[in-house]
């Protein structure tokens, strides 16, 4: 057998590298037509595939295989030069400043927690035209807690001012502060966390920012004993978990057992006051008063202080506990 030089060898993939992929896929076809159409026109094949048959097989498989592979190689190559020329036309380029980043996360007082991240993001305009930030997500981690919170701050030219409508002034870099509330916990308290943002400017063009860490100042928790992590998953069910003042429902007037009835004497002043006013000003929660002290004991005179506002018998109107206190 002669000895097959690597530069022939070389040659050879060189030439099977430039052939289009059709071309490599109807050699491949050409192969198998040969090994398995039947007998046409008195013409037998057998003969052929007995002597034949084997180089033919191998010839069918290789032209199959590098057919197969030239195509994802043309897809691949195809699929990164259209998003570096995609990349090549976005307006901004957006540097993460890891240093200056950190994230939070803090119990509220319905026992639930929200997540703070802030992070500082160097963005340079390549154009001559103003680009503004408009939209600002939490890709990675995923939660499924409400995004209270997200924007991005640019600085103004001169001003130390920040706000979400200072666009990326042309040609020039500024430092655009992204600060993103979320409620629920991102990670455990104490522990840095790795995030993806995504960030849309007024083009529609989204500019993702991956693998972030972001470090927290926050102390870390004790470890949590068995025991108590299986308390706070049964707190956290909804049948168990205990309602806040907000979510509780106010009991009704005839229910109240007189709790609420120096809010009922505000209502009733605030009703009279406006009807007094013609019903021009003088609304429901408009009602200000200027009393100073007990009527015998304070500034204002005795007469001028409304009835409705205070029970000389009781001495238990809403403005004497605000004085004494």
């Amino acid at each position: 057998m002669p000895d097959v030089s690597p530069s022939s060898v070389g040659s050879v993939l060189s030439i099977l590298r430039t052939l289009p992929v059709w071309m490599l896929g109807g050699l491949a076809l050409a192969g198998f037509a040969v090994l398995f159409s039947p007998a046409f026109g008195g013409v037998d094949p057998s003969g052929f595939r007995h002597q034949w048959g084997i180089w033919v097989w191998i010839e069918a498989l290789s032209f199959s295989i590098l057919a197969v592979t030239r195509g994802l190689d043309a897809a691949i190559t195809g699929y990164r030069l259209r998003r570096e020329t995609a990349r090549s036309r976005l307006p901004l380029r957006l540097i993460p400043l890891h240093q200056q980043c950190w994230w939070h996360l803090a119990k509220q007082q319905d026992d639930t927690f929200v997540s703070q991240i802030r992070l500082d993001v160097e963005a340079a305009n390549l154009t001559d035209r103003p680009v503004r930030i408009v939209k600002v997500r939490l890709i990675h981690p995923k939660t499924k807690g409400e995004v209270l919170h997200a924007e991005a701050s640019l600085p103004l030219a001169g001003s130390p001012y920040h706000s979400n409508r200072h666009p990326v002034p042309p040609h020039d870099t500024v430092t655009a502060a992204l600060h993103l509330m979320v409620r629920g916990g991102l990670a455990r308290q104490g522990k840095s966390i790795t995030v993806t943002l995504g960030i849309t400017d007024q083009f529609g063009d989204e500019y993702p920012l991956k693998g972030i860490l972001i470090r927290t100042h926050d102390p870390r928790l004790p470890k949590r004993s068995w025991a108590e992590f299986l308390s706070s998953s049964m707190r956290a069910l909804p049948l168990l978990r205990r309602k806040s003042d907000s979510e509780r429902p106010l009991p009704a007037v005839w229910q109240h057992g007189g709790e609420f009835g120096e809010v009922d004497l505000i209502l009733n002043e605030e009703k009279r006051a406006y009807a007094a006013h013609g019903r021009r000003v003088g609304g429901l929660g408009s009602l200000n008063v200027g009393l100073q002290g007990d009527p015998s004991l304070g500034g204002t005179a005795v007469g001028t202080v409304p009835s409705l506002l205070w029970d000389k018998a009781t001495q238990n109107s809403l403005i004497h506990r605000m004085w004494r206190d």
